[in-house]
């Protein structure tokens, strides 16, 4: 017999799993570049708006060019800082921006730009926007929202398991706080577009669908590692032999799983706790369906159930005002027709609504939104302009944007801008 010692057993190699092993190439620079994307759009906006509007002082075009062409090199450097210095602090900023900074932003827009009343004029048909969120209800609607950031806050903060009746809360708050987002992205699913189209100034009509991308990712990973933690198998030991004990054999971890019974236990925690919402907001409003008049109690959206009522009114605006005054001064050409009603036409005001109709032709979103804030700064203002003199001062006041809408049409019109002029309220 030999007296060589017998081979040593060949210790079992272990095989990364599917959340081990890397991420092809493509991916990570894809998770970067929309990292970048989101944080250009949020926390750029301000540079963004200055530089497009210097150039919208010119023409529109110019001003969405140089908007365009400054957020294309803050997305590159931003994307390098990420791709070089790590991930962290740009995902970081990119949950604030998302969870904290976005509702504040589209909670303003709700109040300051949005209609309170569902009953308008004939003036502001198809121009108004109307309040996404019912007050004083949305209230409650953020106090809702502030609890699932905590979840949130802590699932990252804390990623190991808490105490049992802790873990289920956090689930069950995470999912809660999706769903309750998700039907926040369907009411005003209609401004989706406008959110992607006219971003960064209506970034937070795309903030509810972002928040549930973040409360479903951080839901599944956390469910992940506890499905990993439930399949963990203690190390196994090669049987008694004669011969010297190789080393302990590990069994090869399984494939990742969501935990199922954490997550049945999260679906039967997370309606209860919106139902502890919905009784907590009906004793504060007194209604039984308070929590969901924050978004019915609403018009124009999806889940809105109030009617949208139409009065007819006589229509004045800055420049329709103007046209009353000294007929000196403010010259009158004729008569024209608007809504039904006669009203005096000038030439600032025909060219006026002659640049209007040309933003509507070439640039139709640009048009709308520039019709919605001229309703919600200019009609309210033109009501308090009642005598001549007042008339006189803002023909005067409006002449330099006389100047500059002549000019846009002399360059950007493809016809000829004396025939749009003149048949403007024919």
């Amino acid at each position: 017999m030999s007296d060589a010692p017998p081979p040593q057993a060949a210790s079992k190699v272990i095989e990364p799993t599917m959340s081990e092993a890397p991420l092809p190439e493509a991916a990570p620079k894809v998770v970067d570049a929309a990292i970048a994307t989101v944080l250009v759009m949020g926390f750029g906006a301000p540079f963004l708006l200055v530089i497009g509007g210097g150039g919208g002082a010119v023409t529109p075009l110019l001003g969405l060019v140089l908007g365009l062409a400054a957020f294309a090199v803050l997305v590159v450097l931003a994307y390098r800082r990420v791709r070089g210095q790590g991930r962290a602090r740009a995902v970081l900023a990119a949950q604030v921006l998302i969870l904290a900074i976005l509702p504040v932003w589209g909670l303003a827009y709700s109040h300051v730009l949005g209609a309170a009343s569902c009953t308008i004029s004939s003036c502001s048909v198809g121009n108004t926007a109307f309040r996404p969120f019912a007050e004083p209800e949305v209230f409650g609607l953020v106090a809702l929202h502030g609890l699932t950031v905590l979840a949130y806050a802590v699932s990252r903060r804390r990623p190991e398991a808490l105490r049992p009746f802790a873990e289920a809360l956090v689930h069950a708050t995470l999912l809660a706080g999706a769903l309750v987002h998700l039907v926040v992205a369907v009411h005003v699913g209609r401004w989706l577009g406008v959110g992607l189209a006219l971003a960064p100034v209506f970034l937070p009509c795309l903030g509810p669908l972002l928040t549930v991308i973040l409360y479903v990712a951080e839901l599944r990973a956390r469910l992940r590692r506890r499905g990993a933690e439930a399949d963990t198998l203690p190390p196994r030991t090669a049987p008694d032999s004669v011969y010297r004990e190789g080393p302990a054999q590990v069994a090869r971890p399984p494939a990742p799983r969501v935990h199922r019974p954490s997550l049945l236990r999260a679906l039967a925690l997370a309606p209860a706790l919106l139902g502890v919402h919905a009784v907590l907001h009906a004793l504060w409003l007194g209604r039984a369906d308070g929590a969901l008049a924050v978004v019915t109690r609403t018009c124009g959206h999806v889940l809105s159930s109030v009617p949208v009522v139409v009065v007819p009114s006589d229509c004045h605006y800055l420049c329709t005002v103007a046209a009353r005054g000294h007929t000196w001064l403010v010259r009158p050409e004729r008569l024209g027709r608007r809504g039904g009603v006669v009203i005096v036409v000038n030439r600032q005001l025909a060219i006026a609504n002659a640049f209007e109709d040309l933003l509507h032709e070439r640039w139709p979103r640009f048009g709308r939104l520039a019709r919605r804030i001229y309703d919600r700064v200019g009609l309210p203002v033109s009501r308090y302009l009642r005598r001549p003199w007042l008339a006189d001062l803002t023909y005067l006041a409006m002449k330099p944007a006389e100047w500059g809408f002549a000019i846009v049409l002399l360059l950007l019109d493809r016809g000829d801008p004396e025939k749009r002029i003149d048949r403007m309220y024919r």
